[in-house]
């Protein structure tokens, strides 16, 4: 695949765009880490970034990446609560329950939807939870901060769970929402690329 339809860095650029040293973004599903690392350079030692992953195998990886580029990761028991102290905290727990952990409104939230690389397709983000934890995301964003979500369509539940994630970006108010689309225009299995940015 070309770089003009690798989603990801785009996802990633566009996220990173409105960061800053300092800020909090969140990474809702950590994966092998690249989203995560993304972010923690751009708040830099004084930002937070709390990365979600349901796999204890995805946070070993995105503890392995940040280790090697230098980035220092502190893994977070579920139900301790968040400190407001910077850097690079990690949380085996579902998307869905990333509120309790922020102490403050984030600046970016991200997340890459569907399964582990090279892992289990039957373990994927789905519908439900995925809307949950978007809808809490837009009710947590400073102004001037983006929800960035990346769907797939080519894994069991994919399909519905892009559809229901593309009906809430669509039904955002364009008063308060700017809302972007990004989609391979010949391709229908691509992934697609859906920004949010909180306007007031």
């Amino acid at each position: 695949m070309s770089s003009l339809t690798r989603i990801v860095p785009w996802s990633q650029q566009l996220t990173c765009a409105v960061l800053e040293p300092g800020d909090l973004a969140v990474d809702l599903t950590a994966g092998k880490g690249r989203d995560t690392l993304a972010l923690a350079h751009a708040v830099g030692p004084t930002g937070q970034v709390i990365a979600f992953d349901v796999q204890a195998a995805a946070l070993q990886q995105t503890a392995g990446l940040l280790q090697k580029h230098g980035v220092a990761a502190n893994f977070w028991s579920v139900g301790q609560p968040l400190l407001r102290q910077p850097g690079v905290f990690l949380i085996q727990a579902c998307h869905s329950t990333f509120s309790q952990y922020l102490a403050r409104p984030a600046k970016a939230i991200q997340a890459n939807l569907g399964y582990l690389p090279g892992g289990d397709r039957l373990l994927a983000t789905r519908a439900a939870s995925t809307l949950y934890a978007l809808h809490q995301s837009l009710r947590l964003l400073v102004p001037g901060g983006r929800l960035v979500v990346t769907v797939y369509t080519e894994h069991p539940g994919g399909a519905e769970e892009a559809a229901a994630v593309n009906e809430l970006f669509g039904s955002l108010p364009g008063d308060r929402w700017q809302v972007l689309a990004v989609h391979v225009a010949n391709c229908d299995s691509a992934p697609k690329l859906l920004v949010a940015e909180f306007c007031r």
